[in-house]
């Protein structure tokens, strides 16, 4: 967290006071990830369920199908949420946070309130801008938009909430599921249409549009995530609506894309704008990046990753987007070598990004592949094997630093960095910093039965974690 200012309280982020963020069925959230706080050990809903979610007068989700951008800015959710942190509070949309800075892991709310500091937004004048109720006059300056299901991969740890990719796999798989706990994670109740959420919320909805636009000369960063930006007509649009208006130049455009498709117009559209910042959803190396994020082609990665290496504008920013789940935490040191030694990549994830080597983000939802199911033993191999690849990487850590800052980043830099071997160890912090062990029987039901409905293996594709998925002799 940036020193240069005090904030207002321990429990304080920005993302209240200038920040909304939509789910893929219109629903509204005080951040991407605030429903990721509702996640747990078990499926009880110890904060009522559908935390993160905002919510009109009488409680229900604040779907902007059926209340408006406006409206759901100053309603009591919001209100509450930013009076709370002004306290000194922790709301309980925001406890994913607080937990991952508990287990030494950079959370959400620090790097995204220093980033904003950096930016220029003043933290006093957001303040002075909020009325004792918790209301304010401050504009949103960053909004997250979602807009429907369409997708092309149905990810191993997604589901049709938020993959059209996922529809065909969920009909097949969950009438199998006999763990109970199981088959409430995975219910998707009335094919997602609750509380007047549609996946098509943003169809005919000219209310919405007309608000949106409106904000759009004092935005500074629009968002967009799944479905999947890229093959959503509704997005282009908007990219070329922004450059119509004028405001392009002043706005950063930022994705979370698994990049199969990059048409050459979307290429073009960005040279209009300020900076874009394109996090590139890949998981880990070869089948095993195939098999989390299905059907995915590796090949096909490779050749997107050079695409966009190579062929992108200079205000275009490239990082990997790691999620770091159950099945991928033991791999990740051999994702991190193939990028820094084999991947032959020159503008991707560059000092200062991931010190160099990859941006991590943790998977809440499933529970069940959630790093904290993993048992004891299994975390100490990891963390045997991330030791083992520190010491490879203090004695190789210019590989991620490009020619331009060779002789200005130092190797004291690289150490303290907080996504270099920080995040590694805060990861495996994270991971033993509670147990979740008892979902291992879900884990062990849900990659059996899915690798029967998909034709994939789990064993073969990950040899060291097969074990896993036998049921112990005392159970």
């Amino acid at each position: 967290m940036s020193e240069e200012k005090k904030l207002p309280s321990d429990t304080f982020c920005i993302l209240p006071w200038i920040h909304l963020s939509t789910r893929p069925d219109g629903s509204m959230r005080v951040c991407c990830t605030a429903n990721a706080s509702a996640v747990g050990a078990t499926n009880d809903k110890k904060h009522g369920g559908r935390v993160g979610i905002v919510k009109t007068e009488d409680g229900k989700p604040a779907n902007l199908n059926i209340t408006d951008l406006n409206s759901a800015w100053n309603n009591t959710y919001m209100r509450s949420v930013r009076r709370m942190m002004l306290d000194g509070e922790k709301p309980a949309s925001c406890l994913k946070c607080y937990k991952e800075e508990d287990a030494g892991h950079m959370s959400k709310r620090q790097w995204e309130t220093d980033y904003w500091m950096r930016d220029g937004i003043d933290i006093d004048e957001l303040v002075k801008e909020t009325y004792e109720d918790g209301s304010t006059d401050s504009k949103l300056r960053y909004i997250d938009i979602r807009m429907g299901t369409k997708c092309q991969l149905g990810c191993v740890m997604c589901s049709p909430h938020d993959s059209s990719g996922w529809v065909k796999d969920w009909q097949g798989l969950y009438p199998q599921i006999t763990n109970e706990s199981l088959k409430q994670t995975m219910v998707w109740a009335n094919k997602g249409k609750e509380f007047g959420a549609s996946y098509n919320w943003h169809k005919d909805n000219p209310t919405f549009w007309e608000q949106f636009y409106a904000q759009i000369p004092y935005i500074k960063q629009l968002y967009f995530a799944g479905g999947e930006s890229t093959v959503i007509d509704e997005h282009y649009e908007i990219l070329d609506r922004v450059i119509e208006m004028g405001y392009a130049d002043q706005i950063e455009v930022r994705y979370n894309s698994n990049g199969i498709e990059l048409p050459d117009r979307l290429l073009e559209q960005w040279k209009h704008f300020k900076k874009v910042r394109f996090h590139y959803s890949v998981d880990s190396i070869g089948a095993m990046n195939d098999y989390i994020r299905y059907p995915s082609e590796w090949e096909h990665n490779l050749k997107q990753f050079k695409r966009l290496d190579t062929q992108t504008s200079n205000n275009v920013e490239i990082t990997i987007a790691c999620a770091v789940n159950a099945l991928n935490i033991y791999y990740i040191p051999d994702f991190l070598k193939w990028k820094l030694t084999e991947s032959g990549l020159h503008k991707t994830n560059m000092w200062p990004f991931g010190a160099g080597g990859i941006n991590y983000h943790f998977v809440y939802w499933p529970g069940h592949l959630n790093v904290k199911v993993l048992p004891d033993e299994f975390m100490d191999k990891c963390e045997a094997k991330y030791e083992e690849f520190i010491d490879w990487w203090k004695e190789n850590w210019e590989l991620g630093v490009p020619s331009w800052h060779k002789g200005k980043v130092t190797y004291e830099q690289w150490e303290d960095a907080n996504y270099g071997i920080k995040r590694l160890r805060g990861m495996i912090n994270f991971a033993r910093s509670e147990d979740w062990t008892r979902r291992l029987p879900e884990f062990r039901e849900y990659l059996t039965k899915l690798d029967a409905q998909r034709g994939t293996d789990f064993r073969a594709t990950f040899p060291e974690m097969a074990y896993l998925l036998d049921e112990p002799e005392d159970e």
